[in-house]
C-alpha cells in the first residue's frame, strides 16, 4: 500500500512538472512570435537609433538652406533657373516669413564619391555650411544608378528601347549605397539639430524600360535610404519616383533625364509637405 502511495505521489510530480515546461514552452513561444528582436538565436541588431531631431524652423529668426549633389539640386532642366530649391526657398519664406537664404554647392554630374570627396576635402567649406544651415536639400544616386548601368553610345536600339547594363547595376550599387550612407552619417554628424532632405532620384526612361527592370533597382536603392533615415533620426526621405510614373516625358526637360519647370515644381512641393 506505501509503494503504490509513493507511486502515484512520483506520477503527479511528473505531471506537474511536465505540466510547468510545457506552460514554460508556450510563453516562451508567444514571446517568441510577438517580441523576435529578443530571441538569443535572432540576427545581431540594428545600430541605435540617434538622437538627433530636426528642430523646429519655425523659431529660428532666419532660415539657412544648404543644398548639394548634383543637376537635380542645380536645377539643370528649368529655364527659369529656380529648381526646386529656389521653389522651397520662396515657399519656406512665404509660409514662415522669415529671412530665407541658400547656399547651392551641387555639381551636376556628381556621384556619391563625388560628394563624399566633397565633405572629406581639407578646407572643409561644406561642413561648416552644414553646421550653419537650418535645412540640408541634396540629390544625389541618379548618376549613380544610370549612369554606370547605361551605355551612352548604344542608349537606344533600333527598337527604341532603352539599353540598361543589369549587371553593371547590381555590381556597382552596394559600393553607392555605402557611400550614401556615410554621406548622410557624417551630415546627421556634422549637425544634428538640421532637417536633412534626402530628395530621391526617379526613373527617366520608363517609356523606353518596357519591362521597368530599373525601377526596381530605384525601390531598392530608396528602400535602403528609408532604413538609413530611420537610424539617423533628422534625415528625411522624399520620393519622387510616383511623380513621373504615368506621363514622365510631360515633367521632363528636353534631355529626358532632368525635370522641366513644371517636374520641379512637383518635387518642391512635396519637400516643402516634408518640412511643414
Amino acid at each position: 500500500m506505501r509503494s503504490t502511495r509513493w507511486l502515484w505521489g512520483f506520477a503527479g510530480i511528473a505531471a506537474l512538472l511536465s505540466t510547468l515546461l510545457f506552460f514554460g514552452g508556450f510563453v516562451y513561444a508567444i514571446r517568441t512570435a510577438v517580441f523576435p528582436g529578443e530571441t538569443h538565436n535572432a540576427q545581431a541588431a540594428l545600430p541605435a537609433p540617434s538622437s538627433a531631431v530636426g528642430e523646429d524652423i519655425s523659431l529660428s529668426k532666419e532660415i539657412n538652406i544648404l543644398a548639394i549633389g548634383d543637376s537635380l539640386t542645380r536645377g539643370v532642366g528649368d529655364g527659369t533657373g529656380k529648381g526646386y530649391v529656389e521653389r522651397v526657398k520662396e515657399g519656406l519664406k512665404s509660409s514662415l516669413d522669415k529671412e530665407t537664404h541658400v547656399w547651392n554647392l551641387a555639381v551636376s554630374g556628381a556621384k556619391t564619391a563625388d560628394l563624399l570627396k566633397q565633405l572629406d576635402e581639407s578646407s572643409a567649406r561644406m561642413v561648416d555650411y552644414a553646421k550653419q544651415a537650418n535645412v540640408i536639400l541634396l540629390t544625389i544616386g541618379g548618376n549613380d544608378l544610370f549612369q554606370m548601368g547605361v551605355d551612352e553610345e548604344t542608349a537606344l536600339t533600333n527598337q527604341n528601347e532603352m539599353v540598361i547594363d543589369l549587371e553593371s547595376i547590381k555590381k556597382n550599387m552596394p559600393a553607392a549605397l555605402a557611400q550614401l550612407e556615410q554621406i548622410l552619417t557624417r551630415l546627421s554628424a556634422a549637425n544634428p539639430k538640421a532637417h536633412i532632405v534626402y530628395v530621391m532620384f526617379y526613373h527617366p526612361f520608363l517609356d523606353y524600360d518596357t519591362e521597368r527592370v530599373g525601377s526596381l533597382f530605384v525601390q531598392q536603392w530608396e528602400g535602403k535610404a528609408f532604413e538609413i533615415a530611420n537610424r539617423l533620426g533628422n534625415v528625411t526621405v522624399v520620393p519622387t519616383y510616383d511623380l513621373f510614373q504615368q506621363v514622365p516625358v510631360k515633367y521632363l526637360y528636353t534631355d529626358h533625364f532632368h525635370p522641366n519647370p513644371d517636374g520641379y515644381e512637383r518635387i518642391a512641393e512635396r519637400v516643402l509637405q516634408a518640412l511643414n
